[in-house]
């Protein structure tokens, strides 16, 4: 399975403006993230799920990515009294790319649980990423959850 554009897919619900920038200010991720931890609790009790992990790795590259987003926000930069450096360039495109790696191995684990399942269906339709449903849709194929 090919990895998904993740730029092309955050970048569509945005329209002209390619950045997960515009994104993170219109809503916070943190909202997302709080959702999933019954979810989590009751599938770590089943005795785990490798999709939980990848949820975890997405939701911490998602929070050093936003921290990212701030130190290269040049208006708040401005506002703040400080210039934004070639670090916090490198900083973003770092984040940037563990993010959407993170991403890419969310959407290519399959789920062990129905829980798992419900978690990460939940989690991606979250983030509002449609172009996230079809390569996990994918995924979901290989799950031994719909094993017949």
């Amino acid at each position: 399975m090919q990895s998904p554009n993740i730029s092309r897919a955050v970048a569509a619900p945005l329209g002209d403006d390619p950045s997960r920038r515009r994104f993170l200010a219109a809503g916070s991720a943190v909202t997302v993230f709080a959702s999933l931890r019954s979810a989590i609790a009751r599938a770590e009790a089943q005795g785990g799920d490798p999709i939980f992990a990848a949820i975890e790795r997405h939701k911490e590259t998602e929070i050093r990515f936003c921290a990212a987003c701030k130190l290269t926000d040049e208006v708040a930069a401005e506002e703040e009294g400080r210039v934004v450096t070639p670090a916090n360039e490198a900083e973003y495109e770092a984040a940037s790319a563990a993010s959407e790696s993170a991403l890419a191995a969310l959407l290519a684990t399959p789920p062990a649980t129905k829980a798992g399942f419900h978690a990460a269906f939940e989690y991606i339709i979250g983030l509002g990423w449609d172009e996230c449903l079809s390569p996990f849709a994918e995924t979901l194929r290989k799950s031994k959850i719909f094993a017949s």
